[in-house]
C-alpha cells in the first residue's frame, strides 16, 4: 500500500520513480561498462558473475574479466566484457 502511495506521489509530482521508490537504476555505456545506482549490497564478486540486492530484488550482471571500478553507498560502476543482465525472477 504504501508503495503505491509513493507511486502515485512520484507521478503527481513528476518526481523521478527512481529517487521515490528506491528503484534500481542501470545505465549501460556499450557492452564494456555498466553503472548501477540504488543497490544495497554485493552478494557475489566473480570474474564471470557479479550479483547485487536491490530494493526490488537482485540484480546479475554475467561476462568475462568482471571488475568493479568503484562503488559507494549509492553507485557501482562494473567493467569487462558484459554479456547479460538478469533481474531476479526467483531462479537467481
Amino acid at each position: 500500500m504504501l508503495k503505491q502511495i509513493r507511486q502515485t506521489a512520484a507521478e503527481e509530482l513528476k518526481i523521478p520513480r527512481d529517487v521515490v521508490l528506491g528503484e534500481v537504476l542501470i545505465s549501460f555505456i556499450g557492452r564494456h561498462q555498466v553503472t548501477i545506482e540504488n543497490y544495497r549490497s554485493i552478494l557475489a564478486y566473480e570474474d564471470e558473475t557479479v550479483r547485487l540486492q536491490t530494493q526490488s530484488g537482485k540484480v546479475e550482471i554475467r561476462g568475462r574479466h568482471l571488475r568493479i571500478d568503484y562503488y559507494n553507498q549509492e553507485e557501482m560502476r562494473i567493467s569487462g566484457q558484459i554479456r547479460e543482465l538478469a533481474f531476479d525472477d526467483g531462479r537467481l
